[in-house]
């Protein structure tokens, strides 16, 4: 069984002390936040003509009401009832299989051509058989420098131990694979608040996974809407906040990302939050203007908590393949990533796309999605990935 969501969250220990709050500096710079704007938004204010661009199949789910403040229920029935399917799918294994059902098409094109290869694997010095699986790696969007890598521990380890046959290579494909994979995969959340910045390009489903990560996160959760300039972008967060109970911190469409980011901490940490997700404007990574809003934020909210944020999780949407691993360097260079969300494997055929992050952003990949629905968002595990990926058919 691989990595469960009771072992991903890396939290205080006991005998550690609590860390004293950090007043928030007076906001003397108004170049930080526009003149003029309305006080936040009520998170309740959003229009139900509004469609979402990111929407799951959770959208059938059954809305807490509000209770008679105005407030929503801290914990839904829904949030709870998530939790325990996540836990009686870790506990039955279960999860193994959807991975490799979502990784089925990468499995058919590229273990399909792989298994091909390996089956004629006789002799480790056999130049035409690296040659052979190279190209097979590249086109499986792994990318060369990492499939240079990769195929030349493989043969030189190959060659040490003198392998022969397919079932020894195909277990050497796997080993390999785990150590390039591993990497410190805990979301740390040992604060409190504890910031996490989620980051990334439209459509890559970063809102989307902000509602299922709700779900797992330990204690009190709070959203802020700070993506201020995509249609229905707010509406859609809020929704999940009423999913999910946790309360969502916005301001009009339009509003500055970086007021919205502010107003959120200090709401965080005057309200008692344990975590404080903060979606961003999903923005085109090669938009010099936009990258710089999003360094803005990052400020605004160092200034409010000079250890924040503490996480920043960029979603990759793995059918993008190599420019996924372009957006990830540059996303890294102006937010300093500490983990990545890799969603949509299951609609490619391109799986590999995993080593290349992994290997060439020196980023662990903490999560992963193989579908819509809650389930399918996971803690990533090295080995498990590698066995789903590199396994027979």
């Amino acid at each position: 069984m691989g990595r469960s969501w009771r072992s991903f969250f890396k939290r205080k220990k006991e005998s550690e002390v609590t860390e004293p709050t950090v007043e928030a500096p007076e906001r003397d710079e108004a170049a930080e936040e526009p003149e003029g704007l309305a006080p936040p938004v009520a998170t309740r204010e959003a229009e139900e003509a509004a469609a979402p661009e990111e929407e799951s199949a959770v959208e059938s789910a059954q809305v807490e009401e509000p209770v008679a403040d105005g407030s929503v229920a801290e914990k839904p029935a829904e949030v709870e009832q998530a939790r325990a399917e996540a836990a009686e799918q870790e506990e039955s294994g279960g999860w193994f299989g959807r991975l490799r059902q979502g990784l089925r098409r990468s499995r058919e094109s590229f273990v399909g051509q792989l298994n091909a290869a390996v089956a004629e694997f006789r002799d480790a010095g056999d130049e035409e058989f690296w040659e052979r699986v190279e190209e097979i790696l590249i086109t499986s969007d792994v990318g060369v420098p990492t499939t240079a890598r990769l195929v030349a521990e493989l043969e030189q380890e190959a060659l040490e131990k003198n392998v022969t046959s397919a079932k020894e290579l195909r277990a050497l494909m796997i080993e390999h694979a785990t150590r390039m994979l591993s990497g410190p995969v805990e979301l740390d959340v040992s604060r409190k608040p504890t910031v996490v910045l989620m980051v990334g390009v439209n459509g890559t489903g970063k809102t989307t996974n902000i509602g299922k990560l709700v779900h797992f996160l330990p204690g009190k959760v709070m959203l802020a809407a700070g993506d201020t300039f995509r249609a229905a972008a707010i509406e859609q967060l809020q929704r999940w906040g009423e999913r999910t109970g946790a309360e969502v911190i916005a301001r009009e469409r339009g509003a500055d990302s970086a007021a919205v980011a502010h107003d959120a901490v200090e709401a965080a940490k005057g309200g008692g939050a344990d975590i404080l997700l903060i979606d961003t404007a999903g923005r085109l990574h090669t938009k010099v203007n936009l990258m710089a809003e999003l360094d803005k934020v990052k400020r605004v909210i160092g200034r409010q908590m000079p250890d924040a944020p503490h996480e920043v999780l960029l979603t990759v949407d793995a059918t993008t393949g190599q420019n996924g691993l372009r957006q990830a360097k540059l996303f890294h260079e102006v937010a300093g990533v500490t983990g990545i969300i890799l969603t949509k494997l299951d609609g490619t055929a391109k799986g590999g796309i995993a080593l290349a992050i992994a290997n060439e952003v020196g980023v662990p990949i903490k999560l992963i999605s193989v579908g819509e629905q809650i389930g399918d968002l996971h803690p990533f595990d090295a080995r498990e990935f590698a066995e789903a990926l590199f396994g027979e058919l």
